[in-house]
């Protein structure tokens, strides 16, 4: 939504009434007297009048791709979120350094960190806001570049914003279309400039908490999609993902299918919790015995998968013995329904591998059912037993 008037005062006051009715982007034209007033009562963006054709249509693809908050809606309460809330400013510059420092503090209250081109790879992971130096010789974009896709490879939401030592609409552009979300004059740290600076920095503070937030949510969200709540370990979609990804690269790797025997009757004798506490310290043990060999999952119930990549027949059955051994040799204490107990748990284990005794490679579902079936034949024979499948076909 575009505003435009050329009183200071009325301008301020148009915004300030439609900026809670709109969940659009609210951008005023306003010159440098106006801007200081638009950004207190709550403007998203300030255009100048005067501006060049080039920067404009920058600005506004800048603009139209940031996103949107959305409303409140049905979703669960947001995680608790720990958000930064530095400033940076990369330069090599000591006027520049002393200069923005002094007036950071003023202005927003914050310290500035300063930190040297040639450490752009080591940004702290606390900045809300990196403001970019132009360099007299315009190596900023440069830099402005690099943080952007270094930023973005790392899931980051730090808001970037050049620091233009003198006017230059290409510049500006090319910064904005690079990934800065503001350009700064660099004569914004004079004194009579404060009131300005202060409602820009504001501005970028809070998209880049807003930002970081997102990103935050986006780990959230990917953690409990491929995550068991239970245990810790990946589940059933993730280890789905990494045999695909095994699969793919053409290397060898095994399965193992681990059931904990009699599950059922834990629950129905000492309770779900009692169960759980199993299930938990089962996954934990299985974490241990695998010492890094391969990826431990979550399949589904009382069952777990481990993936090991580059491995054959002989080091998987070892494996699986050795999980097995390992699990019946200690007890787990647990919280029954009439108090604490001490309970044996024993597993029994299906082992497949990618390659069929003749050299074939079978797809991952192939592996899986074969691994199942194995698993199956040593619950049949007795359970807490290692049983291999050497047939695609096996019982």
């Amino acid at each position: 939504m575009l505003l435009r008037n050329s009183h200071a005062a009325q301008l301020a006051k148009d915004i300030a009434q439609i900026r809670p009715r709109t969940a659009v982007p609210v951008i005023a034209i306003c010159d440098g007297a106006q801007r200081s007033a638009a950004f207190r009562a709550g403007v998203d963006h300030v255009l100048d009048p005067a501006c060049a054709d080039v920067v404009l249509r920058a600005r506004l693809r800048s603009w139209l791709t940031q996103p949107v908050d959305a409303g409140p809606g049905f979703a669960d309460p947001a995680a608790a979120f720990d958000h930064p809330d530095q400033i940076a400013l990369v330069t090599d510059e000591a006027a520049i350094s002393s200069d923005w420092r002094q007036a950071i503090a003023e202005a927003a209250g914050r310290r500035l960190h300063i930190v040297p081109p040639q450490a752009v790879g080591r940004i702290a992971a606390n900045l809300a806001v990196i403001l970019i130096d132009s360099g007299a010789a315009g190596g900023g974009l440069q830099h402005l570049a690099d943080l952007r896709a270094r930023l973005a490879a790392d899931g980051r939401g730090t808001a970037l914003a050049l620091l233009q030592r003198k006017s230059s609409p290409d510049e500006e552009a090319q910064a904005l279309d690079f990934g800065a979300i503001d350009v700064l004059p660099a004569r914004l740290s004079e004194l009579e400039r404060r009131g300005e600076l202060t409602a820009r920095l504001n501005w970028l503070l809070r998209r880049g908490i807003d930002a970081e937030r997102r990103q935050s949510d986006a780990r959230l969200a990917h953690r409990l999609a491929t995550v068991d709540p239970l245990t810790g370990l990946g589940n059933r979609r993730r280890i789905s993902i990494e045999i695909s990804a095994a699969a793919r690269s053409g290397n060898g790797y095994s399965l193992l299918m681990i059931d904990i025997d009699r599950f059922k009757a834990i629950n129905d004798t000492h309770g779900h919790a009692a169960g759980d506490m199993v299930l938990g310290a089962v996954g934990a043990r299985l974490s241990e015995l695998t010492d890094g060999q391969g990826q431990v999952a979550r399949f589904g119930g009382e069952e777990f998968l481990v993936l090991l990549p580059h491995t054959d027949e002989t080091l998987a059955v070892s494996l699986a013995e050795r999980i097995r051994h390992g699990l019946s040799m200690e007890s787990v204490m647990a919280q029954g329904l009439a108090g604490p107990v001490e309970l044996d748990v024993s597993v029994s284990i299906g082992v497949a591998v990618s390659e069929n005794r003749y050299g074939a490679r079978q797809s991952p579902d192939q592996v899986l059912r074969l691994a199942d079936a194995a698993l199956l034949a040593a619950k049949a024979a007795g359970r807490n037993l290692v049983m291999l499948s050497r047939e695609p076909h096996a019982a």
